[in-house]
């Protein structure tokens, strides 16, 4: 099991070839009682397993039944990472847990709006505001 502490954060982080923009990190902290995982860079089929690995520790490790997905810093996402949103998605409903993602934005946006699936998703627009909601 993992401890948490608020402002102390894991990172785990992927490189692709040499290029900087081939980047993706994910993290997690506390906000009182709530588990914040920020996703940034481009979360695609080379870089899902760096999320589903920090998905596995968070689910271990939750001090309260609402987890927030902050994507606001992600810069890509294709049809890999979205599955693996819905995979979150499904994670929380079959262990209870409200899962909120916020900071949806340009691609990722577009591609959920397309799909149909915004709805499937509780979107709200910051963490400061996930973590006002009940």
């Amino acid at each position: 099991m993992v401890a948490w502490a608020k402002g102390r954060f894991r990172r785990l982080v992927m490189f692709v070839g040499d290029e900087p923009d081939s980047v993706f990190t994910a993290t997690s902290g506390l906000h009182g009682t709530t588990l914040v995982v920020r996703a940034s860079g481009e979360l695609d089929h080379y870089h899902t397993s760096v999320l589903r690995e920090e998905m596995g520790r968070a689910w271990g490790s939750l001090p309260s039944p609402k987890l927030i997905l902050d994507l606001s810093a992600l810069t890509f996402c294709d049809s890999s990472g979205i599955g693996e949103l819905l995979q979150v998605r499904h994670q929380g409903l079959s262990r209870g847990v409200r899962v909120i993602l916020t900071g949806v934005q340009g691609n990722l946006a577009r591609r959920l709006n397309l799909a149909g699936l915004i709805q499937v998703f509780e979107v709200l627009p910051s963490v400061a505001d996930a973590l006002e909601v009940a």
